[in-house]
């Protein structure tokens, strides 16, 4: 029970940060808003998505990040940024979007982002160095940067998924 209630709070301030940015920007014609899904299995092996507020060890949670343009204008340069929450890890090659863009990951809690394969320099107990990929169970956040503008009354939606450990 004490493992369920961490995974829910963590799940839930995953949640709270989107809904934070999107409460500060009352006035901006761009709105967003954070859903979770778990992913399940039905009998006839396809995927079914259900909404949730918290969960367990070795469930896979989809996120859907949608961004809608409220105002009168063109919004250009949008960046998308999505939680990798504490006890969860990313699903490699699970992000998502329609949208043209450029994906990027952050390994150090959302400081900085690059490319995948995210690489670093390794000294081996011998001495040498090696080149290592990190894996995407390291990635903290996830990021989108796109090329395509948001049109007014449009709407861009962003997917990744999260398993819980």
């Amino acid at each position: 029970m004490i493992k369920k209630l961490a995974y829910t709070l963590a799940f839930m301030g995953a949640l709270g940060s989107v809904a934070s940015i999107a409460a500060n920007k009352v006035q901006s014609p761009l709105s967003s808003e954070m859903k979770a899904f778990v992913v399940q299995k039905t009998t006839s092996g396809k995927e079914k998505l259900t909404s949730v507020k918290s969960a367990e060890p070795g469930q896979t949670i989809q996120y859907q990040l949608i961004y809608k343009n409220k105002g009168k204008g063109t919004l250009k340069g949008l960046t998308v940024t999505g939680p990798v929450p504490a006890n969860t890890h990313f699903v490699e090659k699970s992000a998502n979007t329609r949208v043209k863009s450029d994906l990027l990951v952050s390994i150090d809690g959302g400081k900085t982002f690059e490319k995948q394969p995210v690489k670093r320099m390794k000294v081996m107990p011998d001495g040498s160095k090696k080149m290592i990929i990190i894996p995407a169970d390291k990635y903290t956040h996830i990021r989108w940067k796109t090329k395509s503008a948001l049109k007014s009354g449009g709407k861009q939606v962003f997917s990744y998924r999260v398993k819980v450990n």
